[in-house]
């Protein structure tokens, strides 16, 4: 009488198309007496008990899933460290910040406006008023008609066009004191926050990629996934926690609020519309030859402002950095999560970081190398 097989070997494997035959002799020759013995099998195995190559190769791989190397006997912090208690910490009682009170749009004109003034861009009216009567006094000529427009800039922003909106603010509110404490803050708290969010940035980056690159914890996963003892010490062959990034992340929020603290969006909107208008008189074909310039290179330099070709792409750079730090919070975690700070530290590491160093005085911040004149 047929002994009855209750340790559900046969039912898994006719549940395979597996022929009876074979099964007996994986059961009786290969000695396989539970269904966790089945991952065990190996190619040669089957084709000793008369399996074709092809067959036994799609059995194994059913039997056997593969699983990526690094996760196979990869050891998690929270499998070998005792949890802490589910209560939530006294400190998130006490936090606050994090979260952005600003519009993209504004920040935008924040970085381009601080990054302009430190290039002299604000100084050009002034400056090119100064040539082109300095210029008319030499060739005993008069001015031109565009000297005046620009002594009209200079002295009369009126900025209905973009404070039509709001009753009571006009352009006397906005004064070159309120300016100068913007700029001020640009220094003493945003470019020091994204400076240190992308220093953790690279330090994770870094972390993870030592892991990665080692070829005694490469070798261990391999043996680990090929069924070895080795086990891969915490932490290893897996991306650091992105906690620290997120927290930091929050941080580069806080000093943007504090930035336009008070009136500081609408002195920022006053910067870019001063910085659009300086940008259409710079278009002026004639100006050059209005100043007894040769050409505008020649121009710009005389003024003081000339800015290296790297200089705004840097530009570009900074500004998408800053929006990419400012939407950390809005990503899954996760594989999205990796991709996105990856994706981060690439963008950071093509800007010139040591360019924003400097004194937390306005008045003392280095200028960025290759812009204007340094004296």
């Amino acid at each position: 009488m047929e002994e009855t097989n209750n340790n559900g070997v046969r039912e898994k494997l006719e549940s395979l198309g597996v022929d009876l035959v074979i099964i007996s002799k994986i059961e009786d020759d290969l000695g396989v007496k539970s269904v966790d013995d089945l991952s065990r099998l190996t190619e040669p195995d089957l084709i000793s008990v008369g399996m074709k190559t092809i067959p036994a190769r799609k059995l194994i791989a059913v039997l056997t899933p593969e699983y990526p190397a690094h996760a196979a006997s990869v050891v998690s912090l929270d499998d070998v460290l005792p949890p802490v208690p589910s209560d939530a910490s006294w400190l998130d009682a006490l936090r606050t910040g994090g979260v952005l009170k600003v519009d993209q749009s504004t920040v935008i004109s924040a970085i381009r406006a601080a990054l302009a003034h430190r290039a002299g861009l604000y100084k050009i009216p002034d400056k090119l008023v100064i040539q082109m009567e300095r210029f008319s006094d030499e060739n005993e000529e008069q001015v031109d008609p565009s000297f005046f427009e620009l002594r009209k800039q200079m002295t009369r922003r009126s900025y209905a066009e973009i404070f039509a909106a709001i009753p009571g603010l006009d352009g006397n509110y906005v004064t070159e004191a309120r300016k100068e404490q913007l700029f001020a803050r640009v220094d003493s708290h945003l470019w020091p926050a994204i400076n240190v969010f992308y220093s953790q940035l690279k330090s994770w980056q870094e972390a993870w990629m030592q892991g990665v690159a080692n070829p005694a914890m490469m070798m261990s996963a391999m043996m680990a996934a090929s069924g070895g003892m080795n086990v891969l010490p915490p932490g290893m062959m897996q991306a650091p926690d992105t906690g620290v990034l997120r927290d930091y992340a929050d941080a580069v929020a806080d000093a943007i609020n504090k930035v336009f603290a008070g009136t500081g969006v609408q002195i920022a909107a006053a910067l870019a519309y001063d910085a659009t208008k300086i940008k259409e008189t710079l278009e002026n074909p004639r100006l050059p030859a209005l100043t007894g310039s040769a050409s505008r290179e020649q121009m710009l330099r005389q003024l003081g402002v000339a800015v290296s070709a790297t200089y705004p792409r840097m530009e570009t750079n900074l500004t998408r950095f800053v929006l990419a730090v400012m939407s950390v919070k809005d990503q899954p975690a996760g594989k999205e999560e990796l991709q996105y700070f990856g994706a981060l530290f690439m963008l950071g590491s093509q800007i010139p970081w040591d360019q924003l160093s400097g004194d937390r005085s306005v008045r003392s911040v280095s200028r960025p190398t290759g812009i204007g004149v340094t004296r």
